[in-house]
């Protein structure tokens, strides 16, 4: 036996569905026919009920109500093999997850899908000759008398089983193939080629208190210089005059090898020129002694620092 043939029209398109039927009638009446309520409705009205030749199928509720849903259902039961859905293509339809169902399904089981009138017209002339032929028209309607499958779905059972397999041994479906490790980065160590310099790999040791001595004793005299020229810091002239005051106490051995204790202090005048600081004496020949001293306090800050 056959199995059944849907009749599947929307509102828009249930007129050329009256039309489509009362053309073709005599080769509809033989198969069983199913449909949405509205479409059986029409059948039965033009064909009668009481025919005992026309063998009417399953008569599904509306698609919005689930309809669609039922002829998919049909579909999956093994029990459809062609669908004629006239497709309204340019109204918006409440239930069109259902629709997109339908056809997905049927595009999976390799069915016969006319989604107009034109396909579905050309399609009755292929029913038609595959009536005349009997038994030999399992050829022509295939999907009619047995089960057929999309060619991609071997592919996707195939990926199924090997999702199984995966999860019965205990892995994740999904899990990529495992990575060799890295090694481990070496940290701190250093090579020595007999020199105090060392090379180091990965991030370095602890520096030593040593090191931090001779690093602090780099300040180079240039840098000093640029202190007090006013490039790499400013100072006010108060600050300066403090600085003086503070280190004349501390500096009087200096001042005693130079052979100058007995004669009085200068006075140091402090002023901010153009190309930064510039100190002045009462006295020329105190004037180095002053800078002097000025520089060892502004060495002392920066270390201090």
């Amino acid at each position: 036996e056959m199995r059944q043939l849907a009749l599947v029209a929307h509102n828009h398109m249930k007129p050329a569905m009256k039309q489509f039927i009362e053309t073709y009638s005599e080769i509809l009446k033989k198969f069983r026919i199913t449909g949405t309520q509205t479409t059986m409705k029409m059948c039965k009205s033009m064909w009668g009920e009481d025919d005992p030749a026309i063998h009417y199928g399953l008569t599904c509720t509306s698609g919005p109500l689930g309809g669609d849903a039922q002829i998919a259902a049909l579909m999956c039961m093994e029990d459809l093999g062609g669908i004629i859905f006239f497709v309204d293509p340019l109204s918006a339809h409440p239930h069109q997850a259902d629709i997109d169902s339908l056809l997905r399904l049927a595009n999976c089981g390799n069915v016969i899908v006319c989604p107009n009138p034109a396909s579905a017209s050309s399609m009755m002339h292929t029913l038609r000759c595959a009536l005349l032929k009997g038994e030999r028209a399992r050829g022509m309607i295939p999907s009619f008398f047995e089960t057929l499958e999309s060619p991609a779905v071997e592919e996707y059972k195939h990926q199924q089983a090997v999702a199984l397999a995966n999860v019965i041994k205990g892995n994740s479906p999904s899990a990529p193939a495992p990575q060799a490790a890295e090694p481990p980065k070496e940290v701190g160590k250093s090579v020595s080629f007999g020199t105090e310099k060392s090379v180091s790999f990965g991030e370095p040791a602890p520096v030593e208190e040593e090191k931090k001595k001779k690093e602090v004793a780099a300040i180079s005299q240039t840098t000093i210089d640029r202190a007090l020229m006013g490039q790499s810091m400013m100072f006010s002239d108060e600050r300066l005059q403090a600085l003086l005051a503070v280190e004349s106490d501390d500096d009087s051995d200096d001042d005693e090898e130079d052979g100058s204790s007995d004669e009085e202090a200068p006075t140091a005048k402090v002023s901010k020129g153009l190309f930064g600081i510039k100190t002045s004496s009462t006295k020329k020949s105190r004037g180095r002694m002053g800078l002097k001293k000025l520089g060892k306090s502004v060495r002392k800050m920066i270390i201090r620092d």
